[in-house]
């Protein structure tokens, strides 16, 4: 225990001290628009690193949460303005955030909005070292020490993995990556012949879909069929998976009533509902029956199969009611304009070539090795290692066709490189086992780390993307400028209203998220409208005050496309948005508000047009 303690040690060590670097670049980002001010005048200042933007909806979600608006995040006003709209996200991650903001308050008194967002700096590596310590303590109990500190260091090092807790990335996909690699640790340890690993499985598996059911659902569908597969080679404990069966559907149970119950129990099946419940306890029993020979009557036969069909055939009946992402419009939005849905290979060749070598390349060793391992043990292939190695293809194949599967896939591959050691080093002696597990850390696990640690240490430059940041906070500056009280309501790009609407605190109309459907479609129809009388009508509808327009980023024709797919170039260069963003004259009833850009973020070279509703 002693050495898996100081491993915990170090590991903190490194993930604070990183926490410390992020901090201390993102305090000159955020010095960066502030025209000679000591400090920004926004409601919320800080800036994030380029890839965070929905951090800054998980800190208003926070705020609505601890500023009175109830105990479960069920609703925003933040878009979809007038209305706002339904939220499927985690009420308990989004009230850790508020918690974190508590004490970063009491600690240094800063107004508590401006706290919160403080607090996410060191929040994101907190979570880590606790499922480190959570899941590495589960491993030297039942896998031994050198799974524990193997744990400790995929959670260390793994590029991966890192990006999912980032300081101040308070977003839930670093959770979703851990509620996967638990899901398939524990199964793994399960075919193992160990069966406190159905229980760890299945809990991992429930809190899974508890922050994200869409995003996790898919990695417990492949643990079952792995199991499926498996079986058919060798007969695993049936009682372990009806247990891994019972209590995942158990605890996901819970989680949705506590979530939901009793009056948000409505069907919507991209987030947690009784039916991934069902379809779960009866996964685990048709797994189950598959290793064991008993005579059942047709019915009982038949009861795990109906059950397991009750998901599909309501997603089937049910269509955009259930589901969002089977709206024609959020498919398109999906497939063609929102990066993490584009494929893997579309997304690496606007990467670096070392990004390229680490991600195309090392993240699928574990499964090639795998692959290799099987073919030269054939017959001999050790269960465990069949498990992994289909789970691991399987989500590695997700993550090809869909960027956003990566870290799932990458959990996937920790488990399966734990598995490979194992059975590498079967029957060896301990000092070789600690070599190949040393020498296997350093090669996946190292050029990531080392680029990751290192960027952070060594970051001078603002990237473009950072810099829209403290530019999308000065907007938000000269629009409250514009109009010293009252609500704001503001139609920009999507990218722009979720960074510029943060800064301010405004609502805004639409933003990429899949409950706000509804605001996309009505800012694509203002957008795409044909006339300016038209427009008029579609925003004062909306209660809009101010329009933003962007060089960068824009979205203009992408929304007249997802409305009117196949529109010539000149039919998208008619429309409402693209005339104003030309510079073309404002109807009358838009006032110009005088802009420019900061001095020191002329290197953007951004266009900006700000107008507000007469």
């Amino acid at each position: 225990m002693k050495f898996l303690a100081l491993a915990w040690a170090l590991a903190a060590l490194l993930l604070f001290s990183d926490a410390r670097n992020v901090r201390d670049f993102l305090s000159r980002t955020s010095a960066l628009g502030l025209r000679g001010e000591a400090q920004a005048t926004t409601p919320l200042t800080q800036t994030y690193p380029e890839f965070a933007a929905d951090a800054q909806t998980w800190v208003r979600h926070a705020l609505t949460l601890a500023e009175g608006d109830g105990l479960r995040l069920r609703h925003t006003d933040i878009d979809n303005a007038p209305d706002g709209r339904e939220v499927h996200w985690n009420s308990g991650w989004a009230w850790a955030i508020a918690a974190a903001g508590g004490v970063q308050h009491l600690a240094t008194r800063i107004p508590y909005p401006n706290a919160v967002e403080k607090a996410t700096l060191w929040l994101a590596p907190l979570a880590l070292i606790a499922a480190m310590v959570a899941f590495s303590s589960w491993a030297l109990r039942h896998l031994g020490l050198l799974a524990a500190l193997f744990i400790v260091a995929a959670m260390t090092l793994h590029e991966r993995i890192l990006e999912g807790f980032y300081p101040s990335y308070v977003d839930h996909h670093g959770l979703l990556g851990i509620s996967v690699m638990g899901t398939v640790l524990g199964a793994v340890a399960m075919v193992r012949g160990i069966r406190a690993g159905a229980a760890f499985s299945a809990l991992c598996g429930a809190f899974g879909l508890w922050v994200s059911a869409a995003s996790v659902a898919p990695a417990i569908a492949a643990t079952a069929l792995a199991g499926a597969f498996v079986s058919a080679w060798h007969p695993g404990d049936a009682r372990a998976w009806r247990l891994w069966g019972a209590i995942g559907a158990g605890a996901s149970l819970v989680f949705y009533l506590a979530e939901y119950f009793p009056l948000h129990m409505g069907l919507r099946l991209e987030a947690n509902h009784p039916l991934y419940a069902v379809a779960w306890l009866a996964g685990g029993e048709i797994v189950a029956r598959l290793a064991e020979d008993v005579r059942r009557s047709p019915l009982e036969m038949a009861w795990p199969w109906l059950a397991l069909m009750a998901l599909p055939v309501t997603i089937a009946l049910g269509g955009t009611r259930v589901l969002a992402f089977t709206d024609p419009f959020m498919a398109r939005l999906h497939g063609q304009y929102i990066r993490e849905f584009l494929p893997m290979w579309t997304t690496l060749t606007q990467a670096s070539p070392a990004m390229v070598i680490r991600t195309g390349v090392m993240e699928a060793v574990p499964l090639a090795a795998a692959l290799a391992t099987l073919a030269a043990l054939r017959g001999r292939s050790p269960a465990m290692l069949l498990f992994a190695t289909f789970v691991a293809a399987v989500l590695l194949a997700m993550a090809w066709w869909q960027t956003r599967w990566q870290i799932n896939a990458s959990a996937a591959q920790v488990v399966l490189t734990l598995v490979l050691i194992d059975t590498w080093t079967v029957g060896r002696a301990p000092a070789r086992r600690w070599l190949v597990a040393a020498a296997t850390v350093a090669i996946l696990f190292l050029p990531g780390a080392i680029a990751r640690y290192g960027n952070a240490i060594d970051r001078h430059e603002v990237s473009l993307r950072e810099a829209s940041f403290p530019l999308a906070r000065d907007i938000a500056r000269a629009l409250r400028a514009s109009q010293p009280q009252g609500e704001i309501v503001l139609l920009a790009s999507p990218d722009a209203s979720t960074a510029v609407g943060y800064y301010g605190r405004f609502r805004t109309i639409g933003t990429l998220y899949w409950e706000n459907a509804p605001g996309l479609k009505a800012a694509a129809g203002m957008f795409s409208a044909h006339d300016d009388a038209e427009a008029e009508r579609l925003l004062r509808a909306r209660g809009v005050t101010h329009v933003a327009m962007i060089s960068d980023g824009n979205f203009v024709a992408p929304y007249y496309d997802l409305l009117h797919p196949g529109a010539t170039r000149d039919e998208i260069e008619a429309s409402f948005g693209r005339r104003l963003l030309t510079g073309a004259a404002p109807p009358a009833w838009l006032e110009r508000i005088p802009y420019e850009l900061p001095p020191d973020l002329g290197m953007l070279g951004t266009r900006v047009l700000l107008f507000k509703v007469r």
